[in-house]
């Protein structure tokens, strides 16, 4: 039996099988998607509530929670459907998110418990469904960065920064609508929202950068978007002041926000089922390789046993070959090993380049964290900061955090 033959259809068959974990975790992306929209859906009508004493938005609100719930239970469903050893690409990472998502699922009812007995402030709502759908996007970007397929992953690199920036639109739909609904804005609350746009730019830019397959429905939704309207808000929410603010524009606010965040997530679907769709496309072209594999198979009748194998890359010995096969078949083979060898050579660089934007985005997030906790800064400040130092010293923003990181055991607490 060849053993060139053998190793050759191993390597082929635990592709296949890695790009159908794959694809499961393509359809918990999918399904984690639509439960962190309701909530983003559920947050922004909670804080209409909550600004307006209870006074506005009340049933729709109630409705938002019944939405969200139906979504959870979706999850769970999903979950239950695959309870099996090694079923998600790199199970480990992506259980242990999941691990913590349910985590911060279970503290959804007290929530909206003290939501509807206004026990809750805006703020503290805002920040509780933050950190909820915070744990949730975390799963989604494990999935992007544990694909092994270099166009599957940068196709979940874009979805999660799409996801990204759609999460930054919900957090400001959020605080306007507290904002409007209580008629007043602070600083702080002004800050934060004009750091909520800034970020939801940056991802968005990053998703462009990765979804040259979606370019023309994105483009298509981009002209379809109230994008004017919302400026003019933004402009009235930003510049009041100490004028107080018109609370009959809350829900102006919100439909407005919403349209935009429905039509994103809207492209969030369709990028995520063609993410799926690449998937089952690559798993029937490695199935369809593997047959013409099986049949070279049945026709070798003896290989040399000894020809090196070290990852496919040590030099072919096509004489050697075809010493112990036919020429043709030898020749199948060859082009078989050169074909994997030059694959697998560029799949590894096309993963290196796409991973570094998530690297980054890794580096930024730990350095916020070690602001907030070292300087008792909030996420804002935290990030403002960072890009001062990057703006004064003429560097990356990624740059300053590793910095910052490589400082840690020294920078002084708050």
């Amino acid at each position: 039996m060849s053993n060139v033959l053998t190793y050759l259809i191993t390597a082929r068959r635990c592709e296949v099988e890695e790009l159908q974990r794959l694809s499961r975790t393509c359809q918990m992306v999918l399904t984690v998607g639509q439960l962190i929209h309701c909530l983003q859906q559920e947050r922004g009508l909670s804080n209409i509530y909550l600004g307006s004493r209870g006074q506005r938005d009340a049933a729709a609100r109630q409705a938002s929670v019944e939405n969200s719930q139906a979504a959870a239970a979706e999850f769970q469903r999903w979950l239950h459907s695959i309870e099996q050893d090694n079923a998600l690409s790199n199970g480990a990472r992506l259980y242990t998110r999941i691990a913590f998502a349910l985590h911060a699922l279970e503290g959804l009812p007290q929530l909206r418990e003290e939501i509807s007995a206004l026990r809750c402030s805006p703020t503290e709502s805002y920040e509780r469904f933050k950190t909820v759908v915070g744990a949730l996007l975390a799963l989604v970007f494990e999935a992007a960065d544990v694909a092994v397929d270099a166009q599957i992953s940068r196709l979940l690199v874009a979805l999660f920064n799409l996801m990204q920036g759609k999460e930054f639109a919900g957090r400001e739909r959020a605080a306007g609508a507290a904002a409007f609904a209580s008629g007043k804005i602070g600083r702080e609350q002004e800050q934060s929202i004009e750091y909520q746009i800034e970020m939801q730019e940056q991802a968005l830019r990053r998703f462009e950068s990765f979804a040259e397959d979606v370019r023309a429905p994105w483009s298509a939704l981009q002209a379809s978007l109230p994008l004017a309207e919302l400026e003019r808000l933004r402009r009235k929410l930003l510049t009041s002041h100490e004028r107080p603010l018109d609370v009959e524009m809350a829900d102006a606010w919100y439909q407005c926000c919403s349209a935009r965040i429905d039509g994103l997530h809207q492209i969030e679907i369709h990028l995520a089922q063609f993410v799926q769709t690449r998937c089952e496309a690559k798993i029937a072209e490695l199935r369809k390789e593997l047959d013409h594999q099986d049949q070279l198979f049945s026709q070798q009748d003896r290989l040399d046993p000894l020809m090196p194998l070290a990852g496919f890359s040590a030099p072919l010995d096509e004489q050697a070959l075809a010493g112990g096969v036919g020429s043709h078949l030898a020749h199948s083979i060859v082009d078989m090993l050169r074909s994997q060898s030059e694959r697998l050579q560029n799949l590894t660089a096309e993963l290196a380049t796409v991973r570094d934007s998530l690297e980054e985005r890794k580096l930024i997030e730990r350095a916020k964290g070690v602001l907030m906790m070292k300087q008792g800064l909030n996420e804002e400040a935290a990030y403002r900061l960072l890009r001062k130092h990057a703006m004064n010293q003429n560097r990356r923003i990624a740059e300053v955090a590793q910095a910052i990181l490589s400082l840690t055991e020294i920078l002084p607490d708050a």
